[in-house]
């Protein structure tokens, strides 16, 4: 493993930790909150944010096993874990709009209004938490930018949904204080919570689209194809024929198994720069890309 990939390793695994602390902790203050509280909002705010934090636990848990290594019974490592990852965040969602919406709908039919010292605990903890959770997101955000992996990219979804569940929690506790005397105002709470079941829906759609579509074996994107044949072009007169390319992705690894043929003559000395040119000159254009230049006679189906 480089430097490079063992920084961006320790950068994934602190960030995830962090977000396991903030989570554990956001929870205790929120369950504190509930019980101190009459709030759809509050209730809802912490299944969500009990979902969430096993959420990010589970994530740092696949961080810590990527930074183990590459497994010998896994050839290709255990980038497929970011994907189920992913898509695990995205069920916990779902999981958490379901919830909020049976709460919701049942304090439709029997409205009230919200009372309790935990309507003042949640406000300060939505003060507090919205930027620590925006700050998380942005972190995320950069290591993404950095390596464009499938667990970073639900974890700034994830992190930026809990921002603005924060925001709007905080701005729907306010309005049902201060617009208390009205009687329409009893509907703030559950209507809020809707609120909050729909953004966090649109998150969980988009993590299952891109993790899933990451699932399936697939050939590269075309752009990255031409890298590869724009590289086979410049070695067009080191082998004979070209019998095949297969490539795959990994999470956020590509490999790709190139198979050529060369001259019987050619002694072995003569053959494995021109390999070791292609391999470099594919690798160091394609980011996380992992090439194997196979010998073969034979077309490669």
């Amino acid at each position: 493993m480089s430097d490079q990939a063992h920084t961006s390793g320790d950068s994934r695994a602190a960030t995830a930790r962090n977000a396991v602390i903030a989570g554990l902790t956001d929870t205790g203050i929120t369950l504190a909150a509930l019980l101190a509280a009459r709030s759809s909002v509050i209730l809802a705010d912490f299944f969500k944010t009990s979902l969430e934090f096993f959420a990010v636990l589970l994530a740092w848990i696949v961080i810590r096993r990527i930074q183990k290594g590459a497994d010998p019974r896994f050839q290709y490592g255990v980038g497929k874990l970011e994907n189920l990852s992913s898509l695990f965040v995205g069920v916990i969602m779902i999981a958490s709009i379901l919830i909020i919406l049976v709460n919701a709908l049942n304090n439709i039919r029997h409205p009230s209004h919200i009372a309790g010292a935990g309507v003042w605990i949640s406000l300060v903890s939505q003060v507090v938490y919205v930027l620590i959770n925006g700050g998380l997101c942005l972190k995320a955000r950069q290591l993404f930018r950095k390596e464009a992996s499938p667990i970073m990219a639900s974890q700034m979804r994830l992190f930026a949904s809990k921002a603005f569940a924060n925001l709007f929690i905080l701005v729907s506790l306010g309005l049902s204080l201060t617009l208390h005397a009205y009687s329409w105002s009893l509907f703030i709470d559950p209507v809020a919570s809707l609120g909050i079941a729909l953004f966090i829906f649109l998150a969980a759609t988009g993590i299952f689209s891109s993790s899933f579509y990451d699932l399936l074996d697939r050939t590269l994107d075309e752009g990255l194809q031409i890298v590869i044949l724009r590289e086979l072009a410049r070695h067009f007169d080191s082998y004979e024929a070209l019998h095949g390319i297969r490539s795959r992705r990994s999470g956020s690894h590509v490999f790709i198994e190139i198979f050529l043929e060369f001259h019987g003559d050619k002694p072995m000395s003569a053959v494995q720069p021109v390999i070791d040119q292609l391999r470099r000159g594919i690798e160091s254009q394609i980011p996380h890309s992992r090439v194997t230049v196979g010998l073969t006679t034979e077309p490669i189906n």
